[in-house]
């Protein structure tokens, strides 16, 4: 799982690039195949099977890093990937069109074309309730929020993003990402 890739700068949630592929070679050289959610999916409830030693690659939010140097070593080592975007940050950047790799996220021409890639599949990972505002811890349920109003909430968000895909790629988001945020 990884979030934010760049050269210039660390962090908890930042490798670098150079930490990426070597991670990649790794994974390559212990006989290791790259999947996809759908991969996975089409294996559970139809039975096609999956390569040998398969893994599945994955990475949060949709930072516009991804594309600037995820892409290219995935297509050195013929590999792919999951990237899971909040849709707030995609609209937002969209808006401005800011591709900038040291803050922006991808924007929904992005994602279209790198969904034609073959190296990325989308999915979903929250329409807005990614941050810690109002009194949420993500996409934590509140101590106040009854299981109902948690539920609903929960879903409306995650079909907000459903219909953006839709909307703007045509890409069927198969898959909600569960991440930290989600699950303490």
């Amino acid at each position: 799982m990884y979030h934010s890739i760049l050269k210039s700068r660390s962090g908890d949630f930042i490798v670098s690039p150079d930490t990426f592929e070597k991670d990649l070679l790794y994974i390559k050289e212990k006989g290791y195949t790259t999947i996809t959610m759908q991969d996975l999916i089409n294996y559970v409830y139809s039975d096609i099977p999956l390569p040998y030693k398969p893994i599945i690659i994955t990475l949060d939010d949709g930072h516009y890093n991804n594309l600037t140097y995820i892409v290219p070593i995935l297509k050195k080592y013929n590999m792919k990937a999951v990237i899971s975007i909040v849709g707030e940050y995609t609209n937002s950047y969209t808006k401005t069109d800011e591709a900038n790799p040291n803050y922006s996220y991808l924007r929904w021409k992005d994602i279209i074309a790198l969904s034609k890639s073959g190296y990325i599949e989308f999915q979903n990972h929250t329409y807005n309730l990614h941050s810690m505002i109002n009194g949420r811890n993500g996409c934590m349920k509140k101590y106040t929020e009854s299981i109902a109003q948690y539920s609903q909430l929960l879903e409306n968000d995650i079909i907000k993003l459903q219909e953006e895909f839709k909307n703007y790629t045509r890409i069927y988001s198969n898959y909600f990402y569960l991440s930290f945020w989600c699950s303490k």
